[in-house]
């Protein structure tokens, strides 16, 4: 008995006081968390399951390398800010490895579905438009008003803000234009069509198709799309 008694001593005796706990162990439950280095080490930042961020500070834009997702929720991470870039997922209560720059903004959504899409942050009653496709990437919001020239109730923007989709939250159609004066028209390559705005209907979210995309210039609000220049 005294053998047995001794060996189980010594038995105990090499198990480490306080073992290290295991990677991603602390990240709190509820909880999307970064880390700064690989496999849940470095210093660790938080966001609640209601958190979502388009943009992180300086000193955590691009730096995560590891996350750990400790909630119910999916995680999207995407490589640009706003939802813009490469985009990752992350089940619940997964972890995942990134590389340097990749993590640049995040959002938390019951459906991994709703990774793929950004239309969510247009506010109602209100054109928003984004630089990238399913409401992706930067987004303006567009307080309509009157044109002071043209009278049309929208707005006037330019090419370098032509965007690729598209929500329209307002109760009126939207007729988009090529020409920032209300104006313009396209010809579809496919079948030599002409077409003299592109409608976006009231309640309606899309990315536009060729030969639109990227082209449009200004927008006008209506009741009938009969009314589009």
């Amino acid at each position: 008995m005294t053998a047995v008694l001794a060996l189980l001593s010594a038995a105990f005796l090499v198990l480490p006081a306080n073992a290290d706990p295991l990677p991603f162990d602390d990240c709190p439950a509820a909880t999307f968390c970064l880390y700064s280095g690989a496999d849940g080490t470095g210093e660790r930042r938080d966001f609640t399951d209601r958190q979502s961020l388009e943009s992180y500070d300086p000193a955590w834009d691009g730096k995560a390398l590891s996350a750990k997702n400790n909630t119910a929720l999916w995680a999207c991470v995407y490589g640009d800010p706003q939802y813009g870039g490469v985009l990752q997922t992350v089940k619940p209560a997964n972890k995942d490895a990134y590389e340097a720059g990749a993590v640049r903004s995040h959002k938390l959504v019951p459906a991994r579905a709703r990774c793929f899409t950004g239309y969510e942050r247009c506010p109602d009653n209100r054109v928003c438009t984004f630089t990238g496709p399913n409401g992706r990437g930067p987004m303006t919001v567009h307080l309509p008003k009157t044109d002071a020239a043209t009278q049309n109730y929208g707005n006037s923007y330019g090419a370098a803000a032509a965007p690729k989709s598209v929500w329209n939250r307002t109760r009126k159609h939207v007729c988009f234009y090529p020409e920032p004066t209300f104006t313009g028209s396209w010809t579809d390559p496919a079948d030599s069509r002409k077409y003299g705005a592109y409608v976006v209907l009231r309640g309606d979210s899309t990315t536009i198709p060729e030969p639109f995309v990227r082209t449009v210039q200004s927008h006008e609000l209506v009741n009938g799309t009969a009314e589009c220049q």
